[in-house]
């Protein structure tokens, strides 16, 4: 089997999925990707590959085309996203969770030739299509079609793929929106190319892995990060349609499951789950988690099973891979996401865009040739986050003595009350230690003598939360006074995005209209 390049002379492979194409010329008969009790190997996958592509090109889609894919975790987001590759346009994942309006204001961004969506979520597409085609300007025409249809998997005469170049854009990956509509980051095939690189410099990932994808394929993380890296590799993906506990632990047990990429609010319900104790996990070499800071003692839980947590920085506008933690410092720097890639460069400024002292809190500004072109027709927004020193990413945090990233929060995040700024994150840790608490969100309330006080919104551990006073005993000796709350919610749940992302402004509307205490004395 020979792989056509179809690469501007110089820069070989750059075409997101070739590499996955030349794996398979190389070892067709391995198995590829599990689904649902079914093998792919990597022949199959190929071909899946190239009949895809054919039937894109029936449905018209032409160079630079948008193709939006709406759709739970399935072998055909994979799939659709090389073929859409091979024909020179351009991916456009979505959450096939979101609400009919929701979709069709991304459809009248994006504007796409062909929409993409399985049997169970095609009637929300429709009617956003319909939804997208009301209002002020000229409707996209867009064509929709179902991503499982078997006629997809029909292998034709393989169609030449369309010359493509590192500046081509491959994928524009939607943002979560938890602060505002959601921008179209633009990663091109050159940007998705050096992430690879990246995170195949920075993770151990092996050819015999097993990595079994549980979080929504639609999100940069799941998208771009471990399942394709195992795949670059030749190793096995095992697609799951969502998170679900007992499922998890009984896949690692039956396929011995190597590698897992999860966010913190996974690893707290695999470990708080009755299965969890006598549950095998052997197999499993480590787990890479993202989506929000890990607190110490879910690395010290994870560690007693000498299973490595792995925590990463990334962000879509990143493609998305940042930084990595080893397995030699996942038990020795717990609140740490490891250094920078070898492909990256990260600076730590603060207000005045000066570097700060090493050691000191900031923005991260990210520096690399992973980073995205810019935002889908926001030049404004563009020109404020891609400038001329790096990617300004909005997020706060430092550069520890052994030279890790150190998240500490959001920009926007950062309460000031009296005068002090501190970073929620901080305090969240410190109040998720207390026996009673599960989860906690720190936030800033406005406060007509301090200007904001802190409050803490918590999930309780048990039957009987803490109360704030109890709570303020027991973080008096853990965080400075100013850092601690003066306001309390008890919830059920938190309010969270399809990839386990806490929504700030969510939280806000949580809190009871009066305040747990009066706002005098020392804050």
């Amino acid at each position: 089997m020979t792989v056509d390049s179809t690469l501007v002379p110089g820069i070989p492979f750059v075409r997101y999925g070739e590499l996955v194409e030349r794996r398979a010329a190389r070892q067709p008969d391995r198995p590829a990707i599990l689904f649902e009790g079914t093998t792919v190997t990597y022949g199959e996958l190929s071909e899946w590959i190239s009949g895809f592509h054919a039937a894109l090109l029936k449905c018209g889609v032409r160079p630079g085309d948008r193709v939006l894919c709406m759709s739970g975790n399935r072998p055909e987001i994979l799939v659709a996203l090389f073929a859409t590759a091979r024909c020179g346009a351009i991916f456009v994942p979505v959450n096939p969770a979101a609400p009919a309006v929701e979709i069709a204001g991304l459809v009248r961004d994006a504007e796409p030739a062909v929409a993409l969506a399985e049997s169970a979520t095609h009637g929300v597409l429709t009617l956003a299509l319909k939804l997208s085609a009301q209002g002020v300007g000229t409707p996209p025409r867009v064509r929709s079609r179902l991503i499982d249809d078997p006629a997809y998997r029909e292998c034709e005469t393989a169609p030449d793929p369309h010359p493509v170049g590192p500046d081509d854009p491959a994928q524009i990956v939607y943002t979560s929106g938890t602060t505002g509509s959601p921008k179209g980051v633009v990663l091109t095939h050159g940007s998705l190319f050096w992430n690879q690189i990246n995170t195949l410099l920075g993770l151990d990932v092996c050819s015999g892995d097993v990595t079994l994808v549980n979080t929504p394929l639609f999100h940069v993380a799941g998208l771009n990060t471990l399942a394709i890296a195992t795949l670059h590799k030749g190793g096995t993906v095992v697609i799951h349609r969502r998170f679900d506990v007992e499922t998890c632990l009984e896949t690692v047990r039956e396929l011995r499951v190597t590698t897992l990429f999860t966010v913190p609010t996974m690893l707290g319900l695999l470990s708080r789950h009755p299965s969890f104790a006598g549950a095998d996990l052997s197999s499993l070499r480590w787990l890479l988690v993202g989506g929000a800071a890990l607190s110490p003692d879910t690395v010290t839980t994870w560690s007693w099973l000498g299973i490595p947590l792995l925590a990463s920085y990334g962000l879509s506008e990143a493609g998305p891979s940042v930084s990595f933690r080893t397995t030699a410092q996942a038990a020795a720097n717990p609140v740490s996401s490891g250094p920078p890639g070898l492909l990256t460069d990260l600076t730590v400024v603060g207000p005045d865009d000066g570097e700060v002292e090493a050691g000191e809190t900031g923005e991260l500004v990210v520096r690399g040739p992973h980073l995205a072109a810019g935002y889908w027709r926001r030049p404004e927004a563009t020109a404020e986050t891609f400038r001329p020193d790096g990617l300004h990413s909005g997020d706060r945090g430092l550069i520890d003595a052994d030279g890790a990233v150190v998240i500490t929060g959001r920009q926007k995040d950062v309460i000031i009350t009296g005068g002090e700024n501190l970073d929620p994150v901080e305090v969240e840790q410190a109040v998720a230690t207390h026996p009673a608490v599960a989860e906690a969100v720190v936030i800033g309330v406005e406060d007509p003598l301090w200007g904001e006080c802190v409050a803490a919104v918590i999930v309780p551990a048990g039957p009987q939360p803490p109360t704030l006073s109890e709570l303020q005993e027991f973080l008096s000796s853990r965080i400075a006074r100013y850092k601690i709350p003066r306001r309390l919610e008890t919830v059920e749940a938190l309010p969270r995005t399809a990839v386990g992302k806490i929504r700030r402004p969510d939280v806000r509307g949580l809190l009871q209209d009066d305040p747990s205490t009066p706002s005098t004395g020392t804050p």
